[in-house]
């Protein structure tokens, strides 16, 4: 018998002690699959009650994470009722995951929605300092928006609808079904066996090279003696343009980022403070790319129901948004820069 064999034979006899050891691999995977899986679930009845919109948030994040820890620990864990491979078992759990992922997003955003213009034209408060998300809209546009409100409430209840058949279909109740088992009796690779501390950095460098990959660093950028560097003297309509058509890959970048922060979170106990200084950063490009994501998603809704004049229809939140649109980039240039930089250096180093 060879010495993996072995060892996956010992691991079926005992995972219990593997679950439990969080200085091995296995058991560091374990406790943070158990913790997130328990997040997901739980939240299931709350979300479906409608009470308070941070739980489906709550549970958005959940999936994320799951799905995240999951990809990251797909060669330490053996999913239940794997029906081919490990690879392919992780697979099943991560579909199902992604799809739920969705349609409580689809939901989210128009919570979001609802939220950002309920305050952008509340009355505002004396004892309350104005805030970008403060307007001085007309007599016309806060019955525009009024108006809006309404349909973003009709459009939520439709989303709503099918979320609730997401979370009663015999995917999700498969999907709960074998990450509970698999919580009650957990199953482990032979690379369960490695020491959490020493492996950790082999795990958190391909999702960083993936994210320095990224085309999303390349909008708006300009091409000087070989290297990219961010595109100087950016008008506006300059800018609207790059925006226009590189939203989808700023989009797909910004849960790149996301994803990638999940995953050196899950190993923000074993090191100091400049890997948490790393995740903080990461945090920064999620906010930034966010505060624009949010303009591309109002300014999409807004087209959709009153057109392409809705421009003319609410001109104040459409200067608002122009006039904070060239600051947000600027914000975002010195971050680009650097991952410019490290990618660019990440590249020369594989060519070598």
């Amino acid at each position: 018998m060879t010495k993996a064999v072995e060892f996956t034979a010992g691991l079926s006899d005992a995972p219990e002690q593997v679950s439990k050891d969080a200085s091995l691999l296995g058991g560091y995977a374990y406790q943070i699959i158990r913790q997130q899986s328990k997040k997901v679930f739980k939240l299931r009845s709350h979300v479906l009650a409608d009470t308070d919109t941070e739980n489906l948030h709550d549970m958005r994040i959940g999936t994320r994470k799951l799905r995240a820890a999951l990809l990251l620990f797909a060669d330490v864990i053996e999913p239940v009722n794997a029906t081919a491979s490990n690879e392919k078992g992780i697979t099943d759990l991560v579909q199902p995951l992604k799809q739920l992922t969705k349609a409580l997003g689809k939901v989210r955003d128009f919570d979001v929605m609802q939220t950002w213009f309920s305050q952008a034209i509340a009355p505002e408060r004396k004892d309350e300092k104005k805030d970008s998300a403060s307007f001085d809209f007309s007599k016309k546009e806060k019955k525009t928006i009024t108006a809006l409100l309404k349909k973003l409430k009709k459009r939520r209840k439709k989303q709503f609808a099918k979320m609730e058949e997401t979370l009663q279909s015999s995917d999700y109740k498969q999907l709960s079904k074998r990450c509970k088992q698999w919580i009650k009796q957990p199953s482990f690779s032979p690379a369960a066996e490695a020491e959490a501390a020493s492996d950790a950095i082999s795990r958190v460098i391909p999702p960083l090279t993936q994210l320095l990959q990224h085309p999303g660093w390349q909008i708006a950028t300009q091409n000087r003696n070989r290297q990219l560097t961010p595109g100087k003297r950016l008008t506006l309509t300059q800018l609207n343009q790059q925006l226009d058509t590189g939203s989808q890959q700023l989009h797909d970048l910004r849960k790149q980022i996301k994803q990638t922060r999940y995953q050196t979170e899950f190993f923000r106990s074993l090191y100091g403070i400049t890997y948490a200084a790393q995740i903080r950063e990461l945090r920064t490009l999620q906010k930034v790319l966010g505060e624009l994501q949010d303009q591309l998603i109002i300014s999409e809704f807004l087209t959709a129901e009153l057109g392409d004049s809705w421009t003319e229809k609410l001109p104040t939140l459409y200067q608002s948004f122009q006039d904070s649109r060239l600051t947000l980039w600027k914000k975002w240039q010195p971050l680009q820069a650097k991952y410019l930089k490290l990618g660019s250096q990440l590249g020369e180093k594989v060519a070598a």
